[in-house]
């Protein structure tokens, strides 16, 4: 549900964004800070791969399968674990939606500030998905690296919890 939800509010905003700007125009929402910016990436993150739509398409054939191999298979009953998921595989199929339909993704908030590359909904929910799971993955290690094999806690774990 997360998933659907995330690509039909993804694939909204770049309608809204597509039939109201022209390619290349800005709005100014923050002088100076934040503004829409309307532009095609016909890459990946960063536009990295640029113009390799087909490889693109396939890449994200795959991480969508994995996503759902490890919701199925880890992610019964952990609702944390499954909202990441979800706001993962809708990140996912929205810019998916994008390259096959369009040939590029449509990115459209852009950090003046800091000069930041363009974005979108869908790149914002996988990469907060992905922190997520990162941060996840760095507890469960710290939390597996602080017992002993039979189970015992360690001594001297210097404050950590178990």
């Amino acid at each position: 549900m997360i998933a659907f939800l995330v690509a039909v509010i993804d694939q909204s905003i770049k309608w809204v964004i597509s039939t109201h700007m022209a390619v290349n125009s800005s709005i100014s929402i923050w002088p100076g800070v934040l503004e829409l910016l309307y532009v095609q990436n016909r890459g990946a993150a960063f536009s990295i791969l640029l113009n390799q739509t087909p490889l693109l398409i396939v890449v994200a054939l795959i991480v969508i399968g994995v996503i759902i191999y490890v919701d199925r298979r880890y992610a019964k009953g952990n609702m944390r674990l499954q909202i990441a998921l979800g706001l993962l595989l809708g990140g996912a199929i929205g810019n998916l939606i994008d390259r096959i339909r369009l040939g590029y993704v449509i990115d459209y908030v852009y950090f003046e500030a800091i000069h930041y590359p363009v974005f979108n909904f869908a790149d914002s929910c996988i990469v907060v998905s992905v922190i997520y799971l990162v941060f996840r993955a760095w507890r469960s290690r710290d939390q597996e690296g602080s017992t002993h094999p039979d189970g015992r806690a360690q001594e001297g774990n210097h404050g950590k919890h178990q």
